[in-house]
């Protein structure tokens, strides 16, 4: 292969929040309400819904929310209707999502079965499940980012099952979170405490233009939680005026440590991830500042992230937790990335976590 083509399948493989492993997936940090569900099989789109109509909870059969489970995500316009494990009913719904338990703790195991008790043969891809997490209201997408796009099928009378491992251990080691799956076997990695929901996708033969289906059930998941700090990859960290601060956070920032100083150094850190021997790999900036309110930001509107969504993109996740750490404005955080563009595209601009504010740039660096 010669070195252009590998490139480009560098930057495919290697990646920030704007791609993605295999299969892409659209907007895998917006909100299931907002974003679009990533089609099955030959990779080409099914009929687009109407959005509205799914953001009720009702009309798509999502359910309507309970004292013990909010409806299940819509899934955007490539759904036309979601069957809710918790609103069908099993006399005129004969192919559902069912989980072998509601409650499931970390490192415990839990079971989805897709049940096809239909006459028909259920059309589907056994790569394409997926996790959302219910957070004030709103559901956010998990996991995976990616994923292989065969064409597979239930048949009739028969049924598949994913068992669902969650396990948080090793989420800060610095390496990357895996972006994809499997089809029977799955661990959920990086996942805190909360209300999720796993999905399943596919069309029964021959209605592929009439109806696209989307099976889900949700889950409540027990674990400990996910604390924001710098993972093991950042090895050294100091002011860019050469202080060399040993991850202390007593030198920079206000006294009362309750927010960031804005006359503050930029914060520079050091990562071990990437490979400086490669002729790929470059020395790259991924350079982060706290901002105020967006109304200086144009027209961008800024993706907001949940923790587990933030987990998935380790740039991001050590920037503002190194901000936080170290109560500074400013984050430049080096390393090699093999990714063209550096650190993935779309990886440059506005986020919100938390409530706070923060603008993304990257860039090369000459060494």
């Amino acid at each position: 292969m010669d070195k252009l083509d590998r490139r480009h399948l560098l930057g495919l493989s290697a990646a920030g929040f704007g791609a993605v492993v295999g299969c892409l997936d659209s907007d895998p940090e917006a909100t299931a309400e907002n974003g679009s569900d990533e089609p099955d099989g030959n990779g080409s789109e099914g009929e687009d819904g109407d959005g509205d109509e799914n953001a009720s909870g009702n009309e798509d059969g999502n359910g309507t929310e309970t004292a013990q489970h909010p409806p299940c995500p819509d899934y955007g316009d490539s759904v036309d209707r979601v069957v809710c494990y918790d609103a069908i009913d099993p006399e005129t719904e004969p192919t559902y999502l069912e989980p072998s338990a509601r409650t499931v703790e970390e490192g415990t195991t839990v079971e989805f079965s897709l049940t096809n008790d239909s006459d028909e043969t259920l059309a589907t891809n056994f790569y394409n499940w997926r996790v959302d997490k219910y957070v004030d209201g709103e559901w956010y997408r998990v996991a995976p980012l990616g994923h292989p796009d065969p064409l597979m099928s239930v048949e009739p009378g028969e049924q598949h099952t994913w068992t669902v491992t969650p396990d948080n251990d090793g989420i800060l080691d610095g390496d990357r979170i895996a972006s994809g799956g499997g089809t029977e076997e799955l661990t959920l990695v990086g996942v805190g405490s909360g209300t999720y929901a796993f999905r399943a996708r596919g069309w029964f033969e021959d209605s592929r233009d009439d109806e696209i289906l989307a099976f889900a059930t949700t889950f409540e998941l027990e674990s400990a939680a996910l604390t924001l700090e710098p993972t093991d990859a950042i090895e050294e960290v100091e002011l860019e005026s050469g202080d060399d601060i040993d991850g202390d956070g007593d030198d920079a920032g206000d006294d009362d440590g309750d927010s960031a100083d804005e006359d503050s150094d930029t914060l520079v850190a050091h990562s071990t991830r990437g490979d400086s021997d490669d002729e790929y790999h470059r020395l790259a900036a991924f350079e982060l500042e706290v901002v105020d309110e967006p109304s200086d930001e144009g027209n961008a509107d800024p993706q907001h992230v949940i923790t587990e969504q933030l987990l998935r993109f380790e740039q991001l996740w050590d920037a503002i937790a190194l901000a936080d750490e170290h109560d500074v404005s400013a984050v430049r955080l080096e390393e090699y990335d093999a990714t063209y563009p550096v650190f993935g595209r779309g990886s440059d601009g506005l986020y919100e976590y938390q409530g706070q504010y923060y603008r993304v740039r990257t860039r090369e660096l000459e060494e």
